[in-house]
């Protein structure tokens, strides 16, 4: 019989790729972990494509130290960013780094991403913080993010990717591809003109649906 951790990693590992096949990764590029009830975080591998992994691959490090537990692979290099999130929000038991390109683009050229249609404001809230670049893999960058991250769910990091936690791996996922979904969509509308852009009025109004809060809860609670 699985335990609870193997159907945990096994659910991280088909999100990630599936992350992978939706463009939102190339190659061995981005990082993903979740966080069990010892504490441990079980992180991906350094240099392996998602597609090329096993469950077994994931490398567990104490969060509360950083200590490697087990050194038959290199934990992925974004590490401290890693550690520095879990540290600082407790509720967050998974973490999905990725480069969607569209979220790069518009870090780019500094136009941050807004909320245009629900399920943004739902998955993410009416803002996503952005850092400026900084040098990747280094615990500063871990440290800017994980500040920004203390409220809310998602950062965007200049001309580098993004960020996002859940309480479950499908609730930060989703985030993560309502974040791209959302960059596409504000790319496209500007090709355009000028978006409009949701209301705080409108965005507290969708977020006190009933629905959508049932949604929500279904989204933390998908991995018991």
């Amino acid at each position: 019989m699985k335990s609870q951790l193997n159907k945990r990693k096994e659910l991280l590992l088909e999100v990630s790729k599936q992350m992978q096949q939706e463009g939102l990764v190339i190659g061995p590029g981005g990082n993903t972990s979740i966080k069990d009830e010892a504490g441990i975080m079980w992180i991906s591998p350094s240099g392996i494509p998602f597609i090329e992994m096993s469950i077994d691959d994931f490398v567990p490090i104490n969060v509360a130290t950083g200590k490697l537990i087990d050194s038959r692979l290199m934990p992925s290099s974004e590490v401290p960013l890693h550690l520095l999130i879990y540290q600082a929000r407790p509720d967050a038991n998974c973490i999905i780094h990725a480069h969607p390109s569209y979220v790069i683009s518009l870090s780019a050229v500094d136009i941050p991403i807004v909320p245009l249609f629900p399920d943004f404001v739902v998955y993410l809230g009416e803002v996503v913080p952005q850092i400026p670049y900084v040098t990747p893999c280094t615990e500063e960058m871990g440290r800017l993010v994980a500040d920004k991250m203390e409220e809310v769910p998602s950062c965007v990091l200049k001309n580098h990717g993004a960020v996002t936690i859940g309480t479950s791996i499908k609730e930060a996922y989703t985030r993560m591809q309502v974040l791209e979904s959302g960059a596409k969509i504000l790319f496209r509308a500007k090709l355009l003109g000028e978006p409009r852009v949701l209301s705080k009025q409108e965005a507290q109004a969708i977020l006190d649906l009933d629905i959508e809060q049932y949604r929500k809860k279904l989204l933390r609670e998908s991995d018991e």
